[in-house]
């Protein structure tokens, strides 16, 4: 995306101008926060440094706003999806994305809990527009869980039918993380991180609705 300057063009005389892509971090940041509700239009204002005309000019009203961030948003989970969509370690890269979780619930976000999730609870989410764009990362994320999954299941690390719904799971519970984050406790938050994880299979290799431990595995167990 590009960070060139806009021009705002109020009148005669040399046009102001604005950094687009600074813009947009500070509306993400305070919607992310604050909720697309709770976020008033001085908030906005004074998040991007724009005035109220150059602010709806260069981003439309306030849903087209929210439309704008949510994309930044789910751009900026390319990150965390990444190990699921193209990873190659099964497991590990659902250990790999949960560890994206934890590292947010650590962080100066802890609490923004996921803009997707807050923004469903919104009545903005009936806009046929935003509506398309937290269905894409609900999916988006359970095609990614479901591929890490499938890719264990391929290298013995669990069922092999059991991928589909162990990612169902596993969406579920992460999103309740960041829920109980947003609520503000992150003790809980971090707990029920655990107990997701503890959904994953453990280190060894599935053998016919049993699991037999690898070699590594089993000397770690014994200390032999």
């Amino acid at each position: 995306m590009s960070s060139s300057p806009v021009a705002d063009a109020r009148g005669p005389g040399r046009p102001a101008q604005f950094d687009r892509d600074q813009a947009l971090d500070g509306l993400l940041m305070l919607i992310w926060r604050k909720g697309y509700d709770a976020a008033t239009q001085e908030e906005m204002l004074a998040a991007t440094g724009l005035s109220s005309s150059t602010l709806y000019r260069s981003f439309g009203n306030k849903a087209d706003i929210l439309g704008v961030v949510l994309q930044r948003y789910l751009t900026s989970t390319n990150a965390m999806l990444a190990p699921l969509e193209n990873g190659r370690a099964g497991t590990a890269d659902v250990h790999a994305f949960l560890n994206h979780i934890r590292a947010q619930l650590d962080g100066p976000m802890s609490t923004a809990g996921c803009l997707v999730v807050d923004t469903m609870q919104d009545p903005i989410n009936q806009d046929p527009r935003i509506k398309r764009l937290t269905d894409s990362h609900m999916d988006r994320m359970r095609r990614g869980l479901t591929a890490a999954l499938q890719r264990a299941a391929d290298a013995g690390e669990l069922a092999p039918s059991a991928a589909s719904t162990l990612a169902d799971a596993l969406r579920a519970g992460v999103f309740g993380v960041l829920v109980r984050a947003r609520a503000g406790d992150i003790e809980d938050a971090i707990t029920l991180l655990r107990g997701v994880r503890s959904l994953l299979p453990k280190q060894g290799r599935y053998v016919s609705g049993s699991r037999v431990t690898n070699d590594i595995e089993m000397t770690r167990q014994t200390g032999k």
